[in-house]
């Protein structure tokens, strides 16, 4: 957009030599034409929380210096060609950056918390649209009980366009379905009979929150969980793996996600949380309320998570991955064999050997 307003202006400047009543660019259309990308950097900025020494920081500083520089009086065109200029010096600088180590463990939690928050928005939202669609569909289908609609309103809803029909086909759900997802109970009174409360564990509910769980875990254990170990082990003598980085929030969210994934959302190994106490019984449903999710905010472990960690004992022997081919370890075994070693003894020194030539 920046370039964008830079050529129209130059154009405009030049037809202006040419042409007589041609339209002066004034500080107002300058402003109307930049706005939006001024914003989108200055907020782009901020959010970045940029105080302090970072590599992050140093990278932006000529951006933030050509911002606070910028003019639309007499020296737009100066000003506003140093500001594409910082950002273009920037932008491979920053992508060369990807590739690099992270320069500090806050930023490393710093994107860690992040994700996790924009993941508990998206969680906490996501039921929205449906209970959107049930509202749309149940004030017309009352009327119609009512006797004051003619006609009902459609029955299913169709899961592509998000409209109702009248007819069940495929990618069409009843809405007596969607309603029951989203059913959290009521308290019902009526006059002769007094009250009655009906609990009810909405359906739509336990599928977000299971969805979350496994997501915050992949995030953790995929993405971050090494990222922290390596930074850790750049700045200690001891070797730090990602195994080695333990925490009980995230050991607690495993939990969760594990009887979600693998236990049909029965309560089994959640029963023994260490951080989340949030009362979860054995072999009972799993029921998450909102108001647990948004404890995870508080709860996120940003201090426990810079201590540096202690390296752990290896652990129990694993297999290992891949294939070979069977005339070779046909061969390496006879030889084992005639060395007095059996097969895991054979494949430590292999794979020893292997790092002894290639480095570690």
């Amino acid at each position: 957009m920046l370039k964008m307003a830079e050529k129209s202006v130059a154009a405009y400047a030049e037809a202006a030599t040419r042409m007589q009543g041609v339209r002066v660019i004034s500080e107002r259309d300058k402003d109307v034409m930049t706005s939006i990308a001024r914003d989108n950097i200055k907020l782009t900025l901020r959010s970045q929380n940029l105080g302090g020494e970072s590599h992050l920081a140093d990278t932006l500083a000529p951006i933030a210096t050509a911002m606070g520089e910028f003019s639309l009086g007499d020296q737009f065109n100066t000003t506003l060609r140093a500001l594409v200029d910082s950002i273009e010096d920037a932008l491979p600088v920053l992508e060369e950056q990807i590739a690099e180590h992270d320069a500090t463990i806050d930023e490393v939690i710093g994107e860690l918390e992040r994700a996790l928050l924009i993941s508990l928005v998206v969680t906490l939202t996501s039921h929205n649209v449906l209970v959107q669609k049930v509202q749309d569909w149940e004030r017309p289908h009352q009327r119609f009980l009512q006797g004051l609609e003619q006609t009902d309103v459609g029955h299913y809803l169709d899961v592509k366009t998000l409209t109702y029909a009248d007819t069940s086909g495929p990618g069409r759900v009843h809405m007596q379905d969607l309603v029951s997802a989203i059913n959290g109970g009521a308290e019902i009174w009526m006059a002769g009979a007094g009250r009655e409360i009906v609990n009810s564990y909405p359906e739509a509910q336990a599928v977000a929150y299971a969805q979350w769980f496994s997501h915050a875990f992949s995030l953790w254990e995929e993405q971050f969980r090494g990222r922290i170990a390596a930074w850790f082990d750049r700045q200690t003598p001891e070797r730090i793996r990602g195994s080695d980085i333990r925490n009980d929030f995230f050991g607690d969210i495993r939990l969760i996600r594990n009887d979600f994934v693998h236990n049909k959302g029965i309560c089994k190994d959640s029963a023994q949380l260490n951080r989340l106490e949030w009362g979860l019984s054995r072999r009972r449903p799993i029921e998450i309320t909102p108001e647990q999710m948004l404890s995870l905010i508080d709860l996120f472990p940003r201090d426990e998570l810079r201590e540096v960690p202690a390296p752990l004992p290896p652990g129990d022997t694993v297999r290992v991955p891949g294939k070979v081919d069977p005339h070779v370890l046909e061969d390496v075994q006879r030889r084992a064999r005639t060395l007095g070693l059996n097969d895991s003894e054979l494949l430590g020194a292999a794979l020893s050997e292997w790092l002894a030539r290639n480095g570690s």
